[in-house]
């Protein structure tokens, strides 16, 4: 997409500049200009300060939702930590089977399913097997007349994580809709054009490209950051599963998620 756009705005640049040329050659006497009331540059300069401003609240809104996606991965792993810990507490078999399932995981997120959100936008299907298989465990726990006080951290635990999982897949979705983006191209390629086309002649050559180029500059710089930012798991500024690979390593550090039912990719492993 990044390169499309910066495709698109150079064709625009140079369009306008190629029509800045044939506007050269109608010559025309102050006289005249002024008799036409309003000039055009004036006209076309509250066309740039809208377009300036809708790229202003789009990039709000985008980076408030890559926040949500951050924060909400950061909760995540919290949670997977907070219930690993709680898990433990618990009697075996349902303490041990639920510390490894978290470790199964945490590595299925941590990998397929970042890959996959990254590449796809959507989850991995080991990602979802594995947040099933967790609710499993806890779900025999509930029934299994365990300790009301243990289970009730677990749960505590568990709705957290499942909650913070259900942000972070909804953030990983396209907060700019494709016609605001379509939308948003079109503006900045349309004021790349008339600032090209239309910048006064009697503006000094190297003034007038100095003007085009910070116009050009500062206009595709922003969009180029609302497309980046619009996918949180992807691109320059991607969130990685930093947090959650720190988890999986510390209930792996642990003596009840030293041998989980599942490969490096949280997969579970044959006859398990």
């Amino acid at each position: 997409m990044a390169a499309w756009v910066i495709i698109v705005v150079v064709l625009s640049g140079a369009l306008g500049l190629l029509a800045h040329r044939r506007l050269a050659r109608r010559v025309r006497t102050e006289s005249q200009d002024s008799a036409e009331g309003i000039p055009l540059t004036d006209l076309l300069a509250p066309v740039r300060i809208l377009v300036a401003l809708v790229l202003a609240f789009v990039l709000v809104q985008t980076f408030s939702s890559y926040e949500d996606a951050s924060d909400a991965a950061n909760d995540e792993a919290s949670a997977v930590s907070t219930e690993a810990v709680a898990a433990a507490l618990l009697p075996s078999p349902t303490g041990p089977d639920l510390v490894a399932e978290l470790r199964c995981y945490a590595r299925a997120v941590a990998g397929p399913g970042w890959a996959s959100l990254e590449a796809t936008r959507r989850t991995s299907s080991i990602s979802s097997e594995a947040d099933a298989r967790v609710a499993a465990v806890v779900a025999q726990a509930q029934q299994a007349g365990i300790s009301e006080t243990l289970v009730a951290e677990v749960v505590a635990a568990e709705r957290g994580r499942a909650a913070a999982r259900r942000v972070r897949l909804a953030e990983a979705a396209p907060s700019v809709p494709a016609i605001v983006t379509a939308l948003l191209i079109g503006c900045v390629a349309i004021t790349v054009a008339s600032t090209a086309a239309f910048a006064g002649r009697r503006i000094r050559p190297s003034l007038r490209w100095t003007l085009l180029g910070v116009t050009t500059l500062i206009f595709t710089a922003s969009l180029l950051v609302i497309l980046d930012l619009d996918r949180p798991f992807g691109g320059v500024a991607r969130i990685d599963p930093t947090a959650m690979r720190a988890v999986e390593e510390q209930i792996g550090a642990t003596s009840l998620g030293a041998d989980p039912p599942c490969d490096r990719s949280g997969a579970p492993l044959a006859g398990s």
